[in-house]
């Protein structure tokens, strides 16, 4: 029987056949994760936006920026929207029509990612109290689907916020606010201080408001999903990897090696505690790796 044939048939024993040899079909042993590359300014409609590869795993991720009115409850604060989409062109598991459940998981988890890791603080995005306030759009578009898409979609994310261009924004004495040239935000003096293009005579006006985007240079959650197969751990495992385990644990950090989440999203068995821990060390060594990737995309510490 031809090996294409035996693995469409006989899936679990074609691939216990390299998993018991300590090894998988495209060559990785289970402990190596794929290579990442990451690229910033790709979509120049948007104020920030970032393409992040891992294997072949592609998700795009752009951020628009839109002046509201503040909740009532929150009259000082901006917010923040995440949207994760998996077109059908992604995979051939992908229907159109309603989002899937695993696209509204990955907006909830990115949503509590950068939530719990401060990447973006809602009193910076405020321009006027009361009256305006920055809603950052944050949208992800999974281009390839071929496993490990929440981590590719945190990293897009990461990404996007830090490359987001921050328009500057005046309000007059009739209350009326004027958007003015998009600039970067400053991340040496903590985005607040100066902005640069800004002209002496803006920089002079006594009502001129600004807004930073709020994303330091120290906080960046990434993560590292792991699948559980046969009692086996097979660290960043493809589309088809992921369907034959039986679950799979995402361990979130921080920059400072802090755990921001782990998530483990349902499955036919439970992760151990000995089993957590090893997804928890297998992160934090992958950690450094993801966040080369932003640093050779900005040039710069993230």
């Amino acid at each position: 029987m031809e090996a294409a044939a035996y693995k469409r048939l006989y899936p679990h024993e074609y691939y216990e056949k390299f998993v018991s040899e300590g090894a998988r079909p495209d060559g990785r042993p289970l402990g190596r994760a794929r290579p990442v590359s990451v690229a910033r300014g790709v979509v120049s409609t948007a104020d920030g936006s970032t393409l992040a590869k891992i294997g072949r795993t592609t998700a795009l991720a752009a951020v628009k920026l839109e002046l509201v009115t503040p909740e009532l409850d929150a009259p000082d604060e901006g917010g923040l929207d995440v949207t994760v989409e998996l077109p059908p062109m992604c995979s051939a598991a992908a229907r159109p029509g309603r989002p899937s459940e695993e696209a509204a998981y990955c907006s909830r988890r990115i949503a509590d990612a950068l939530r719990d890791a401060k990447v973006v603080d809602p009193k910076r995005l405020c321009v006027d109290e009361g009256r305006f306030a920055w809603r950052a759009r944050l949208d992800v578009y999974v281009l390839d689907h071929d496993g490990c898409v929440l981590d590719a979609a945190i990293l897009a994310a990461n990404g996007a916020l830090r490359d987001c261009v921050v328009p500057v924004v005046s309000v007059d004495e009739r209350g009326e606010a004027s958007v003015g040239e998009a600039v970067k935000r400053d991340d040496d003096d903590d985005g607040a201080d100066e902005l640069s293009g800004v002209n002496e005579k803006r920089k002079k006006t006594e009502n001129a408001k600004r807004a930073a985007c709020a994303v330091t240079a120290q906080s960046a959650p990434l993560s590292l999903t792991t699948a559980l197969y046969r009692g086996r751990l097979i660290v960043d495992p493809t589309a088809e990897e992921e369907a034959l385990a039986t679950t799979a644990v995402t361990v979130c950090l921080d920059g400072d090696g802090s755990v921001v989440a782990v998530l483990k999203p349902g499955g036919d068995a439970e992760a151990t505690e000995s089993q957590i821990a090893h997804c928890v060390a297998a992160a934090r060594a992958r950690y450094e790796t993801l966040r080369r990737a932003l640093r050779d995309a900005f040039g710069e510490d993230v």
